[in-house]
């Protein structure tokens, strides 16, 4: 198995899903630099990034994370994370992005032209 890995795909209705499985860190981080920079710039204006097979994430994937939230955000775009495992969602919570981040825990319940999310991130019960 690879260390880490992210498979893109074009969403039914609009946008991209990045999936990543592995570790997202400091000797990873360039990979999904590199599939962001190619995919997302510019172009989408829903992108969902699919945590559900990562197994570790530290401070330099999340700030990689905040920063596309930021980016999207500032041309009108969404970004929606699939909630992953719990040792990597604690690092959402421990920071407290959950109360910035959009996190859902099934893919099935991300809207391509949906509002974006209120202030605040996360929906209420999630």
């Amino acid at each position: 198995m690879r260390l880490f890995d992210v498979d893109v795909t074009q969403r039914e209705g609009g946008g991209l899903t990045l999936s990543l499985s592995g570790e997202l860190d400091l000797s990873t981080i360039e990979q999904l630099e590199r599939a962001v920079a190619a995919r997302v710039d510019g172009r989408p204006e829903l992108v969902v990034l699919d945590l559900r097979k990562l197994v570790f994430l530290d401070s330099t994937g999340l700030r990689l994370v905040l920063r596309l939230h930021e980016r999207l955000h500032r041309v009108g775009g969404r970004l929606v994370l699939v909630k992953g495992p719990r040792r990597v969602h604690r690092v959402f919570e421990l920071t407290r992005a959950v109360d910035v981040l959009e996190i859902l825990s099934d893919p099935a319940e991300i809207s391509a032209g949906g509002a974006p999310p209120l202030a605040g991130g996360t929906p209420p019960d999630r």
